[in-house]
């Protein structure tokens, strides 16, 4: 794998200006000028005026009125939620907080120096082996294993902070935000 690091450096072989696959040339513009990467109807990016909006709402907005429900809800439905919606949701992320002790116990083994975004690829891995609907592969069972996964990411970071800094994880507590 070095190899194709120092290929990628060097600007030989493959990467190499002026190097075509298949007739095509495999050099990019510098920093992806002016290339439109995909199309989506989450999120809009003007970087020449600064510009970040999600489903049309203007970031800053956003961060300023907006809670993480809030943001999480209109990322998925389109919509910012209404009272009822935002509670219901909120009451559901935080009774889906609670990560299973044998994740935690994952956390737990590993080295406390190791990198952290390791530490929860492999927790958030792990946590697929104890859903209850892990083979239900249906839309509607996805959104809802899509919900405890963003219920339980931040017990997760807070579990892994704590083991990177000497500490045993804490529960969540269902009265608190997200």
């Amino acid at each position: 794998s070095s190899h194709i690091y120092k290929t990628i450096e060097e600007g030989t072989g493959f990467f190499q200006h002026g190097h075509t696959y298949n007739g095509h040339p495999t050099a990019a513009a510098a920093g992806l000028a002016g290339v439109v990467a995909g199309q989506s109807s989450i999120a809009s990016v003007d970087g020449v005026n600064g510009i970040l909006r999600y489903r049309g709402y203007d970031i800053h907005e956003l961060a300023a009125h907006s809670s993480f429900a809030e943001l999480v809800y209109l990322l998925w439905v389109g919509e910012l939620p209404d009272r009822t919606e935002l509670a219901d949701f909120t009451t559901f992320l935080a009774g889906n907080r609670s990560v299973p002790g044998e994740v935690l116990e994952i956390v737990a083994a590993t080295p406390r120096d190791a990198n952290p975004m390791g530490i929860l690829r492999t927790a958030v891995s792990a946590l697929g082996q104890f859903d209850p609907e892990a083979e239900d592969m249906s839309v509607e069972a996805n959104r809802r294993k899509a919900g405890r996964l963003t219920a339980q990411l931040g017990t997760l970071v807070a579990a892994i902070d704590r083991h990177r800094n000497g500490h045993e994880p804490v529960a969540p507590d269902p009265a608190l935000g997200h």
